[in-house]
This record gives C-alpha cells, sequence and structure tokens, in this order.
C-alpha cells in the first residue's frame, strides 16, 4: 500500500492545484471495471501461468547498436540496472511474470507500467499497475489524466504521458485494448460445466433406491417406515448387507453412477480457451515436442516480446538517446526450446561457417562461458570457406608453387 502511496503521490502534487481536471469527453474511456473472474476457472488460470511461466525467462537487457550494426551490451546505466532489478519486491523473473500475467489474464488487455524517476531524473523503478479499474480525465491544458482503483487501495492518479502502456486486442478503442468480453460465453460454459458435475455427483450419490407402498397410507406413518427402513438396512450396522421388506412396501434399488458432461462438450470449451489465447494444451500441460513449443512462441510469445521492447524503449531513452542506437534488447535464448539432437545438429552444421563464438555454442548446451584467454569469445572457421579472390593467400600458395615463375616465362618470351 505504501509503494503505490509514494508513487502517486508524487505526482498528485504535480497537477494538483495547478490544473482543473475534468472527464475526458468520449464515454469508452471514461470508466472501465475489470473484476479479473476469467482467472478463478482453472483452464485459463493454468493457460496464463503457462505464458507467464515461459515469459519470465525472457532476459531483458540495454544494449547499443553502432552503426556497422554490431551491438554493445550496456551494463552500467541506470536503465540497465533497472532492467535487472526492476523494483525491490521485484526480480527480473517476477516482472516479466506479473505484467504478462495482467496483459493476457487481467481481462482488460492494458498493462500500465509506471518508471519512477529520482530527483536526477535517473531511472530507479518499473512499477506493473495492478488496478481494478481506471478512467480518464482531461486538464485544463488539455493533458490526459489516468485515475486508477488500484487492487487494495484507494484511487491515485498520474498523467497518462508518464506511463508504459501496453495493448492486447488494439482493434476498436483508439487508446486502449478492448476487454475480453468475447471470453465470458466460453467461462459461463466451463463454469456450467464444473456446477453440473459436482451437483451430478452430489445427486447420484443421495438417491439410492425407491420404496414404494402397496397401499395408501398417512404421510407420517410413510416417513416413519422409511426411517425406519434406512435405519434397518442401509447405515453401516447392517453388517449382512441384507435387506427384509414385508408386503406392504416393494423396495427399488437406483444405480447410482457420477454426472458426467459429454467429452466432447469439454473438449470444445478447451480447445476455445486454447485458440483465444493462441496456445496448444502440450504448451499447458509442458508435454509440447519442439514443433508444438516453435508454434506458441512464433504466435504468442515472441510478439509479446516485441511490443513490450519497442515500449520501452520509446519510453525510456530520449530521441536523441535512440538516434545514436540504444535500445532495450529481449535475449530470448533461454525460451527458445530445442531438443539436445537437434542442438548438436545445428552446431555439427554452423560449426565450420564461423556463425557463433565457443561461448555462444556452449550457452547452447547449458556450459559455463569460458574466459577470453581459453578463446571463449574466438571465431571458429573451417579453412575449407574462403574468398575466391584470397584462396591463394589462404592456401599458402603465393610465391611458393611456381607462380611467380610462370610469370617470369610469359615475360621473357
Amino acid at each position: 500500500m505504501g509503494v503505490w502511496k509514494n508513487l502517486f503521490t508524487r505526482k498528485k502534487k504535480q497537477t494538483s492545484g495547478k490544473e482543473t481536471v475534468a472527464p475526458f469527453d468520449i464515454n469508452e474511456w471514461n470508466y472501465r471495471s475489470f473484476n479479473g473472474s476469467s482467472l478463478e476457472l482453472d483452464l485459463i488460470r493454468g493457460t496464463v501461468d503457462a505464458l507467464a511461466r515461459n515469459m519470465g525467462k525472457l532476459n531483458l537487457q540495454a544494449v547499443m547498436v553502432k552503426s556497422d550494426g554490431t551491438k554493445m551490451i550496456d551494463n552500467t546505466s541506470d536503465i540497465a540496472h533497472v532492467l535487472k532489478r526492476p523494483n525491490k519486491w521485484m526480480t527480473q523473473y517476477d516482472f516479466m511474470y506479473k505484467i504478462t500475467s495482467l496483459y493476457f489474464g487481467s481481462g482488460s488487455n492494458t498493462v500500465f507500467i509506471y518508471p519512477e524517476y529520482d530527483g536526477m531524473g535517473n531511472l530507479i523503478n518499473l512499477y506493473p499497475v495492478n488496478y481494478r479499474s481506471f478512467h480518464l480525465s482531461k486538464s485544463a491544458n488539455g493533458n490526459y489524466i489516468a485515475n486508477f482503483d488500484l487492487k487494495y487501495t484507494r484511487t491515485y492518479y498520474c498523467p497518462l504521458e508518464d506511463l508504459i502502456i501496453l495493448r492486447n486486442h488494439y482493434t476498436s478503442d483508439d487508446m486502449f485494448g478492448d476487454p475480453d468480453k468475447s471470453l465470458y460465453p466460453v467461462c459461463e460454459l466451463i463454469n456450467a460445466q464444473n456446477e453440473g458435475i459436482i451437483n451430478g455427483i452430489k445427486n447420484s450419490a443421495i438417491i439410492r433406491g425407491i420404496l414404494k407402498a402397496a397401499q395408501v397410507i398417512k404421510e407420517e406413518n410413510m416417513i416413519a417406515y422409511r426411517d425406519q427402513f434406512v435405519k434397518d438396512n442401509l447405515e453401516a450396522s447392517n453388517n449382512g448387507g441384507v435387506m427384509v421388506v414385508d408386503q406392504k412396501y416393494d423396495y427399488q434399488s437406483l444405480d447410482s453412477k457420477p454426472y458426467i458432461v459429454n467429452p466432447s462438450t469439454m473438449e470444445e470449451a478447451k480447445k476455445k480457451v486454447f485458440d483465444y489465447f493462441g496456445v496448444n494444451e502440450d504448451f499447458l500441460t509442458n508435454s509440447f515436442d519442439s514443433a508444438g513449443y516453435e508454434a506458441v512462441y512464433e504466435g504468442r510469445l515472441e510478439p509479446f516480446a516485441i511490443m513490450l521492447t519497442q515500449a520501452l524503449t520509446d519510453h525510456l531513452y530520449t530521441d536523441r538517446e535512440k538516434g545514436f542506437g540504444n535500445q532495450i534488447e529481449a535475449n530470448m535464448a533461454k525460451m527458445k526450446y530445442q531438443p539436445m539432437s537437434e542442438i548438436t545438429a545445428m552446431i555439427t552444421a554452423t560449426n565450420q561457417l564461423g556463425l557463433f563464438k565457443r561461448n555462444e555454442y556452449r550457452e547452447m548446451l547449458g556450459y559455463s562461458p569460458l574466459s577470453d584467454d581459453e578463446g571463449g569469445n574466438e571465431i571458429l572457421t573451417s579453412l575449407n570457406y574462403a574468398k575466391s579472390k584470397e584462396l591463394s593467400k589462404v592456401q599458402g600458395v603465393a610465391g611458393n608453387d611456381g607462380s611467380d615463375d610462370d610469370s617470369k616465362g610469359e615475360n621473357d618470351d
């Protein structure tokens, strides 16, 4: 609670008393509330968790891209430090897990990240904004003010331009992502299935049989006889398992079976969820092969990483810094899934072309890097490959194979 109070109070002091805040004139932006009830369903929570866990392996890093295309990793700037430790409550994994789960599972399809700066203008924290609802206001000078009703505290607000915004299903609204209304029907279907199974099991366990009277009797006598029948025959004290029924009543036993929803209906509901999130069941249960994982990686994980790094780059760097090649990059090496057989095949196919350093090969295999003295950053290239115009130099034939003598002979002629 104290975190958000400190964060948003600073922004509140900058606007309060100086600007007149009035509701913005577009109704769609006026108020949005998200209860996140879809996350209460185990299938959807598991799907969001699978996406968030895999995105948590992404490594954000600050780099400078030179004019020749080479990259230099920045490990010393304020941005580089914050990317490694976004705030004192979150590791980089926690940060990535949080914004991914908010992005895919909050129901709002709009994620806000608040960057905090110190008095010198240095970045010191990045906070995902965990809110229940938000609405926009417009100040007298035309600036947009984002008002948040946070999960566990009262409402705070800050200028919209100070926030990093990630949008999913960015279609009908000009500013934010569209809410997950299209997911509600399948949520209701899954919930109805779960309730039906539970109630069906309860009902099938309650009704054991029918005790039918041979003649009309008084209701109080019927109830008394039923209770006596249950006591004598259906309770645990009847160790023999034998029932005794006289001619006044006829007992008909019922076969108790739990109610089970049609499997095809359940599979259809699951498919709707997987299609909506762009995943497959193997991804959810960690039983995927390389092709199945690659499909989710290409369709869901990589696009999210691209969107995130572009948003961070655009907001955290000035135009001048971006002009010098500063940007946020996603190192997705730990996210790429490949069986050991495919890794070794790739190493075999590329080790003669000079495409990778030794340490890059070692990273693929899960080994720690070597030092420069050990040749960890050297590129190994086969002598079987060279530029055609330099072939003689590579083969060491210049001046040693008689080529000079041949030229002299030609001159003599």
